[in-house]
This record gives C-alpha cells, sequence and structure tokens, in this order.
C-alpha cells in the first residue's frame, strides 16, 4: 500500500462536498490551516496540553486527516440506516470519554476493506466492510470503542509531540511562506501512520483494552471486541484488507479478558 501523500491530500479536497454532507467541517483543508496557523503564531499565549498540541491544533490536523482517509477509502457510505446505528453506539460511548472538550464524530467510509480508523479531534470511521460482518451491536461498540480509546489517550498526537513525526508540530507554521507545505507534511505523516503503517502494537493492546472497558462501562457487552476479532479471523476473504494496521488477531486475543460474547 502506497503512503497517503498530499496528492491524496488535495484529491481529497475534490469530496470536500461530500465529506461535508456527513461531517460537517471536515472537508474545509483552507479552514484547517488557517485555524492551525492561528493557533501556531502565537503559541506562548496558548495553553497546551501534555501532548504540546493545543486542542485547535489537534482538531485541525484532525479535520485534514479525516480528509485523506474518506479519500483513500472510497468516500462517505451513504446507507441511512447503518450511518444512525453507527453514530448512536459511538456517541453513547464517547459520553463516557475522557476527553470531553471533543465534539466527537462517527462514519462510514464505502470501502470492502475490514478496517477501522480514528483521526485526531474525535473522529471515528469504520469501512462498509467491516460494518457488514459485525451482527449486533456488541461487536459494534467494542470496535468503535478501541478507536475512541485511540483518540482519548492521544496516541496521534503523542506521537507528534515525541518527535516521531517530523520532529513535532509546535512552530512549523509560524513561517508565513511556507505553512501549507509543512501543514500538509504534518498530515502526510499522521495519516500515514493511520493509514499504513498502524501504532506500534502496545499503542494497540492498550486501545484493546481500553476499549474493553469503556464497553462495560457504557452498558455494552465487555465481550464485544474479541467476538468481533473472532468472527474477523474466521472470514474467508482473499486480496482483501483485513486489519492490516494492526497487530495480528491472535495477538490480540491473547491479551483480551476471556468474556463470553454479547
Amino acid at each position: 500500500m502506497k503512503p497517503v501523500t498530499l496528492l491524496a491530500l488535495l484529491l481529497g479536497c475534490m469530496l470536500a462536498q461530500t465529506v461535508q454532507a456527513q461531517f460537517p467541517g471536515i472537508g474545509d483543508i483552507g479552514s484547517a490551516i488557517s485555524k492551525a496557523k492561528k493557533t501556531a503564531d502565537d503559541t506562548a499565549r496558548v495553553a497546551k496540553g501534555a501532548s504540546g498540541l493545543s486542542l485547535e491544533e489537534e482538531i485541525a490536523i484532525g479535520d485534514a486527516v479525516s480528509v485523506a482517509i474518506v479519500a483513500r477509502y472510497g468516500g462517505v457510505w451513504r446507507d441511512a440506516a447503518a450511518t444512525h446505528r453507527v453514530n448512536l453506539i459511538g456517541r453513547i460511548l464517547a459520553q463516557y470519554a475522557t476527553r470531553q472538550d471533543l465534539d466527537w464524530r462517527f462514519g462510514l467510509l464505502n470501502s470492502d476493506a475490514i478496517n477501522a480508523f480514528s483521526a485526531p479531534g474525535g473522529r471515528v470511521f469504520i469501512t462498509r466492510g467491516l460494518y457488514q460482518v459485525l451482527p449486533n451491536d456488541g461487536e459494534l461498540a467494542g470496535v468503535l470503542a478501541h478507536e475512541i480509546i485511540h483518540i482519548d489517550q492521544r496516541h496521534a498526537v503523542n506521537s507528534i509531540a515525541n518527535n516521531e513525526m517530523l520532529g513535532g508540530f509546535t512552530g512549523l507554521l509560524a513561517d508565513n511562506s511556507g505553512a501549507f507545505g509543512q501543514f500538509a507534511q504534518v498530515v502526510d505523516a499522521v495519516a500515514d501512520e493511520i493509514l499504513v503503517t498502524g501504532y506500534d502494537p502496545d499503542t494497540e493492546f492498550e486501545a484493546d483494552a481500553g476499549g474493553h472497558d469503556l464497553a462495560d462501562v457504557t452498558g455494552f457487552a465487555p465481550g464485544g471486541l474479541r467476538a468481533a476479532l473472532v468472527l474477523i479471523s474466521t472470514i474467508n476473504v482473499q486480496q482483501q484488507e483485513v486489519l492490516s494496521t494492526h497487530p495480528p488477531i491472535a495477538e490480540r486475543l491473547q491479551r483480551l479478558p476471556d468474556d463470553p460474547p454479547p
């Protein structure tokens, strides 16, 4: 799989109207750049979190990365019933997330791939291919909770702050002449980790454990994620992406509690 490049990001801009129909505000790359630059121009007066990014910077990056995700995975899947179900379950889970400062949004990608993603700032995506193999709400909740934990624990933005991506984001946009190119580099790096290389295994195991607990405390069956992984492992697929950015299913199952399926 080729890394997501600035070209893919620009192609994503062409899908802005489609994306905005389901994710208002996500498709406007220019607005995202403006918001990020506004905070970077005066970082001394912006209260930074432990990650080193302000909330505005995180959301700006997340909105731009979301466009790249939608562009890479076939656009938005326009199924009213599925969209309602994903948003209903996702928002219930998000009510118990730690980060209540985020505007949590959930969407479906029109792709046969079996995968799910999250972008900084509270954006969670699940592909049509994965959605269609999850028969009950408990399994869907387990998958969505895993992605919510990635955002709740700031996994992507911490990677930026820890110099794993371009030496950190703070100050990249301070130079007016190179603002777009610098911002695009950050977006490319974040999208590459989310869509191509994936997080390191320990980070994924942390999201599994946190997702298990989030589903449990929210009232969904805690064994939902385990049941979803077991089901996915039995699917006979050829030349189809199946959780390509996650550790092997067998390793994940070894670490999850042996709860009964929902």
